[in-house]
């Protein structure tokens, strides 16, 4: 492989792998949802109650573009903000009851999307190529 066309090749698979997302979310006929949705509520599966600020913190995307895909969320009906008691300029995030029920299904989209990334793959070499592509910094 040509070693200049590292990210394009990157840039490939992200594309490809948002595309059978959005596949596997029309079968499971969830208009609106978007992969970029993903990291959110995946936070929120495991963290019950996060702020904006922790939550652009660990999907590593600015504020601004949490605020749009949170407010979409909310407005589906799968999220919901609750001011802090303390500072009334911080939110909380919470699923709502529509939001849980997502989870076994974002679980089972992630699950069969891993197969088919690695059905070619050696145990050993997914960790090789999770290590090599830990090593590049941008």
């Amino acid at each position: 492989m040509d070693e200049k066309k590292i990210l394009a090749t990157i840039s490939r698979i992200h594309r490809r792998g948002n595309k059978y997302i959005e596949r596997e979310l029309q079968k499971h006929n969830l208009p609106g949802i978007a992969p970029s949705h993903g990291d959110i509520l995946f936070q929120l599966f495991t963290r019950e109650d996060l702020t904006m600020n922790q939550l652009s913190g660990y999907i590593d995307r600015d504020k601004s573009t949490v605020t749009a895909l949170v407010d979409k969320l909310a407005r589906l009906g799968y999220v919901k903000r609750s001011q802090d008691q303390v500072d009334g300029r911080i939110y909380h995030l919470h699923l709502t009851e529509k939001g849980r029920e997502l989870e076994p299904v974002f679980l089972a989209i992630s699950e069969s999307l891993q197969a088919v990334i690695y059905e070619e793959f050696s145990p050993e070499e997914r960790q090789l190529l999770l290590k090599l592509l830990d090593k590049i910094k941008l």
